[in-house]
C-alpha cells in the first residue's frame, strides 16, 4: 500500500505528473509546511546539560560549512535542523537586554533553514550565514556562561 501511495504521485514527463521521486524526507516535511516561519517548525531539543549543548552547536555550525561545499544536501539539512533544535532550547534562558543578539541569531537561522531546503543551492549564501551563526553563538555564548 505504501508503494502505491508512493508511486501514485510519480508520473512521467508525457503524463504531465510529478517528475520528483528522491527528495530527502526532511526537506518535504519543511516544504510542506512552508507557509509559516522554518524556525518554528522546528521543536526545541530536550537539553540536560547546557555546557555540552553548546560545545554540540559549536560543533554542528563548523561542520555545516563541509557539508555545503561536498554538496551532502542530506547532511546539512540535518545539521541545520538540530542548530535550530538546539537554539531554540538554549535561546530560552538569553537575558531581554540582549534581544538584537536573540533575533539575529533567529533571522540567521530562520535563513539557514530557508537556503538548505532550496531546490537550487546558494553555497555562498549558505556559507556566509553560517559564518554569522557562527561569530553570533561565540558572542551569545558568553552571555550566557557557556564558554
Amino acid at each position: 500500500m505504501f508503494i502505491g501511495l508512493l508511486l501514485s504521485g510519480c508520473g512521467t514527463a508525457e503524463s504531465g505528473g510529478p517528475k520528483e521521486v528522491d527528495k530527502p524526507v526532511a526537506e518535504e516535511a519543511l516544504s510542506a509546511e512552508s507557509s509559516g516561519d522554518p524556525l518554528d517548525q522546528i521543536e526545541a531539543a530536550q537539553i540536560d546539560d547546557p555546557a555540552a549543548a553548546a560545545k554540540e552547536m559549536t560543533s554542528l555550525i563548523k561542520t555545516f560549512k563541509d557539508a555545503v561545499e561536498s554538496d551532502n544536501k542530506e547532511e546539512a539539512i540535518a545539521q541545520a535542523v538540530r542548530m535550530a533544535s538546539i537554539w531554540k532550547s538554549l535561546s530560552t534562558d538569553m537575558p531581554q537586554e540582549q534581544s538584537k543578539r536573540l533575533n539575529q541569531m533567529n533571522a540567521d537561522l530562520r535563513g539557514l533553514l530557508e537556503a538548505v531546503h532550496a531546490e537550487n543551492w546558494d553555497k555562498a549564501k549558505l556559507v556566509d550565514l553560517d559564518y554569522s551563526l557562527y561569530q553570533g553563538f561565540r558572542e551569545v555564548k558568553t552571555v550566557l556562561l557557556l564558554s
